[in-house]
């Protein structure tokens, strides 16, 4: 665990966001082949074949993703539980920047440090980061 991951946090709940709601539309494709298999006459073998090793390619694809997902979830919260180890000031502006997304300006703002200030901190921040 680095800098460089922390820095993808927003990148990585984006990610995450958009996975989601693939997966979202593959179960209703997945609800929609099972409702086919179960609805079909038992005399159509190489149809319910052919509809089935569709259903259990996505299935298959559904558990990688959710793998994926489960994965950097935890990666997530690694980055957090780092992060809320540190002491303040710096433990707010790494939360502001990298888990919130909000820019240096902003936090800055926030925060009431002028903006070098705030570049300032936030530099000793990443490097208090580092070294936990």
């Amino acid at each position: 665990m680095n800098r460089e991951d922390l820095k993808d946090y927003k990148y990585t709940q984006m990610l995450i966001k958009d996975q989601t709601e693939y997966i979202e539309t593959q179960k209703e494709t997945i609800n929609r082949l099972n409702s086919i298999i179960s609805d079909m006459p038992k005399g159509s073998k190489t149809a319910y074949d052919t509809e089935a090793e569709k259903l259990s390619e996505l299935m298959d694809k559904f558990n990688e993703l959710m793998n994926t997902i489960l994965e950097e979830k935890r990666k997530q919260e690694k980055i957090v539980e780092r992060v809320n180890k540190m002491e303040f000031p710096y433990k707010n502006i790494l939360f502001k920047v990298y888990i919130q997304g909000k820019s240096l300006v902003t936090a800055a703002s926030e925060m009431n440090y002028s903006y070098r200030d705030l570049c300032r901190k936030h530099g000793i921040a990443l490097n208090i980061f580092d070294e936990i």
